[in-house]
């Protein structure tokens, strides 16, 4: 087998994910994530890890570190800018969402270079 069928290096700069609503239908919601198996995901989980923080409290640091950018978020009719602290409040307020995106970190299929 090949070796480039193993290649996540999309992971390194980051992959779109649609978030679905409470029917499994996309959404407006795009948010830019990088793989939690590439070299920068393992970067954001040590860095959580040595702060030694609550399990959630960690895991909320690791998907905000591993989320780049994002597109189509508003609330109460204001549109939401990218940063860091602000996608650690949003997952932290919206699980639903937060699920979706730690499942798509997660999964390496996902950052397969096409």
């Amino acid at each position: 087998m090949d070796l480039n069928n193993f290649d996540i290096s999309a992971g390194e700069t980051g992959v779109e994910l649609t978030i679905l609503d409470l029917d499994n239908k996309p959404t407006d919601i795009k948010i830019k994530v990088l793989s939690f198996h590439g070299k920068k995901g393992r970067e954001v989980f040590m860095n959580a890890v040595k702060e030694n923080k609550s399990a959630v409290q960690s895991t909320l640091e690791v998907m905000a570190g591993l989320t780049v950018g994002w597109s189509g978020i508003s609330e109460n009719g204001k549109e939401l800018k990218f940063s860091p602290d602000e996608a650690k409040r949003i997952y932290e307020t919206y699980p639903l969402i937060a699920s979706q995106v730690e499942r798509f970190a997660e999964n390496a299929r996902n950052f397969l270079k096409k």
